[in-house]
């Protein structure tokens, strides 16, 4: 299937998951961005800009506003279900002018993430539960000056501890952190020339973990590797329903498919999963 037929089908499946999203959004109990709420939010506030149905925008907003509900001093610092990831992706909606905030709208989560840094201990330095995922915050909330010595104090816990991250598994996650941290941000870190995993193995074997694998290979390890999506798999919509979120569920899955439209940038990949 191509030209037309592809863009059809494309938007069928597209009407297929944001009916399954609409029923079970507000169900899903995880705030977070890589499979909560604040995930199926970028979705809909996409599909909105891509249909024009101010429905689709206001069930956005409403789970925005569940979020912050959800949220306390105390709610979990890590990337894949508390501050940092719900950080990263309220600054992404902001900068896509899908939301108008107050400039202090990051005052309590810079607080948190403070705290996280700084003070409470850590897990790994893996993305989703460590601290290359706090970074990733930290690394948002540039040219703030707590960001700065944060970027600083993580810096330092990988310089000191690079010959134990080589034999981890996180040496994929901490490569990419480093390298763009030097790079985008103009620290002074090195990169180890001993991480070099490629396997993204965080991502497991699902729709949009395959794809985004490809891509951050290619954009990271300078691979010949394209993102084809010819390659996406069709919907079963018949098979019971797993995740609602990113990287697993169904709003990773729209988010694709409106991708492929030509809908939106593909550098969402680096920022949100």
């Amino acid at each position: 299937m191509g030209g037309q037929g592809q863009s059809t089908e494309m938007e069928r499946q597209l009407q297929d998951i944001a009916a399954l999203l609409l029923l079970h959004g507000t169900l899903t109990e995880c705030p977070g961005l890589v499979h909560g709420k604040m995930g199926i939010a970028i979705f809909f506030f996409h599909y909105a800009r891509y249909t024009g149905n101010e429905l689709f925008e206001e069930y956005a907003y409403d789970l925005i506003e569940e979020i912050h509900d959800q949220l306390h001093a105390n709610t979990a610092a890590d990337y894949e279900q508390g501050i940092a990831g719900i950080g990263v992706g309220m600054d992404y909606l902001l900068k896509n002018s899908f939301l108008q905030a107050d400039e202090d709208i990051f005052d309590d989560f810079d607080q948190r993430m403070f705290r996280a840094v700084m003070y409470d201990p850590w897990q790994d330095f893996s993305l989703y539960d460590g601290l290359t995922g706090y970074g990733r915050y930290w690394m948002m909330r540039l040219p703030n000056q707590d960001a700065k010595a944060c970027l600083l104090q993580i810096s330092a816990h990988i310089e000191a501890n690079l010959p134990d991250i080589s034999s981890s598994v996180h040496t994929d996650d901490v490569y990419c952190f480093m390298r763009d941290l030097q790079e985008t941000a103009g620290f002074p870190a090195h990169v180890g020339s001993c991480l070099t995993d490629r396997s993204f193995r965080r991502l497991g074997n699902t729709d949009v973990g395959n794809i985004v694998r490809m891509y951050q290979q290619n954009l990271y390890y300078n691979q010949t590797l394209q993102v084809d999506f010819e390659q996406i798999p069709l919907l079963d919509m018949d098979k019971p329903l797993v995740s609602t979120g990113l990287l697993t569920g169904y709003a990773g899955r729209g988010l694709l498919r409106l991708t492929a439209l030509n809908q939106m940038n593909i550098s969402w990949i680096n920022w949100i999963v």
